[in-house]
């Protein structure tokens, strides 16, 4: 048998059973700030470059095709109704915390007027198997005092969750393959 010193003995680790939050608060870029205020104004607006003429929603300051510089002047309107181009059904899966029991459509929505897609909205005003790509769709705002800034960040997805209840079917006749075909993931 040999001695082990103080300084040789491993403590055992210390594992802690229980819940936390962690919360992380970015600064946001000048044009993440605008997408933001517009969406609390229920509005959309995006950045054209002034080379290639595409829109970007959110913002992102510049054109990575271009690599060209964009500000506010660059900033345009960009329509709160769109056109679904890609979609997945989600069939929720129980564990602690879970709100969403029944199954239901998160898509990618081109806005009429914008070059990029917005990931990951809600789907609502059809069955869930009746959702195609080319649907057109259009933002159900929360009323104005509801809106909030939660989900922004500066890592650039520009989340609208917390100023959209959802997207929900326009009713009328799917788009034109060819105003989307390039967005199709």
């Amino acid at each position: 048998m040999s001695d082990t010193t103080a300084a040789e003995a491993k403590p055992e680790p210390v594992v802690v059973d229980r819940f936390c939050t962690l919360t992380y608060t970015d600064r946001l870029s000048p044009p993440t700030v605008r997408f933001a205020d517009a969406l609390l104004a229920g509005n959309f607006v995006g950045q054209k470059c002034p080379v290639c003429g595409r829109v970007y929603l959110p913002g992102k300051g510049y054109c990575p095709i271009d690599v060209v510089k964009m500000d506010e002047r660059n900033e345009v309107p960009v329509a709160d109704q769109g056109t679904v181009t890609g979609f997945t059904i989600i069939t929720p899966v129980r564990y602690y915390g879970q709100t969403k029991t029944e199954p239901f459509i998160y898509a990618s929505v081109l806005l009429d007027g914008a070059s990029s897609v917005l990931g990951g909205q809600e789907i609502t005003g059809i069955p869930n198997d009746q959702v195609r790509v080319g649907l057109r769709v259009r933002a159900v705002w929360k009323p104005e005092a509801e809106r909030t800034l939660e989900g922004h960040s500066p890592r650039g997805w520009g989340s609208v969750e917390g100023s959209i209840d959802t997207f929900e079917w326009t009713g009328g006749p799917d788009a034109a393959r060819e105003t989307y075909e390039e967005f199709v993931i």
